[in-house]
């Protein structure tokens, strides 16, 4: 089944105008950044090459807020508040807030698709089509207005971050345990890697993590192993 709820050009204009803020031009650009490989006939007609583009121009458009909302941060600062803000987590989540699961085009049957990542990929894509469609500071306009600041809060990635890693090595130490991050699988998804890392302690695996970041695959398999531990994180406050 191939879902598309947009029917009609003058429809779909309304659509992409009210999602991206700007008025489109080219709407094949906008109907391919919603086409997963799924419900494509040929691989060149579906979302990928756009969201290899648009994945580029927002970790640009990103950069450039970040550098000149922070002239006093370090650039550790800058780097780690970026991975946070265009992490695939964050996107899925960003992306189905602006409702992009609406305008997905794509075959539930086949078998090798992953829904949970159809969102933030889409959303990559819309970058990408506004990008080539008006230029860069459109996209810019676009990333800045409907994904920044109505769905990033700066302030709350800051203080929310609890680094399960660091923590469970804390831990560890504390306890006597050994613990070690063992890499299970590196493969590549679409134009990423992705990696699916263990947390193991003591020669026993506790916890498994998957992202296209290793560290962020790290960190997501230590926080597996809090929960498999049943280990309080009040404890770290």
């Amino acid at each position: 089944m191939i879902r598309r709820l947009f029917s009609g050009k003058k429809a779909f204009y309304s659509q992409v105008k009210e999602l991206t803020g700007i008025s489109p031009s080219n709407l094949l650009l906008y109907e391919m950044a919603f086409r997963h490989s799924s419900s494509a006939e040929e691989i060149y007609e579906s979302n990928e090459r756009l969201e290899f583009l648009g994945d580029a121009v927002l970790g640009a458009v990103i950069a450039d807020y970040l550098f000149k909302k922070f002239p006093y941060k370090d650039e550790g600062y800058l780097t780690d508040i970026r991975s946070k803000m265009v992490s695939r987590s964050q996107l899925k989540t960003v992306s189905h807030k602006m409702g992009i699961d609406l305008y997905l085009s794509y075959s539930s049957a086949d078998p090798l698709i992953n829904k949970k990542s159809l969102t933030g990929n889409a959303l990559e894509a819309l970058v990408g089509a506004v990008y080539l469609d008006k230029g860069y500071k459109s996209a810019h306009n676009f990333i800045i207005k409907k994904i920044v600041k109505p769905f990033l809060d700066i302030g709350e990635l800051e203080i929310s971050e609890f680094n399960y890693k660091s923590k469970l090595l804390e831990w560890a130490q504390k306890s006597g345990r050994s613990l070690t991050f063992a890499v299970k699988n590196h493969s590549r998804h679409r134009h990423r890697a992705l990696y699916k890392v263990a947390a193991i302690i003591d020669g026993e695996e506790y916890g498994e993590g998957e992202d296209t970041n290793k560290k962020n695959a790290e960190k997501l398999a230590a926080k597996k192993a809090f929960e498999v531990l049943k280990i309080s994180v009040e404890e770290f406050i």
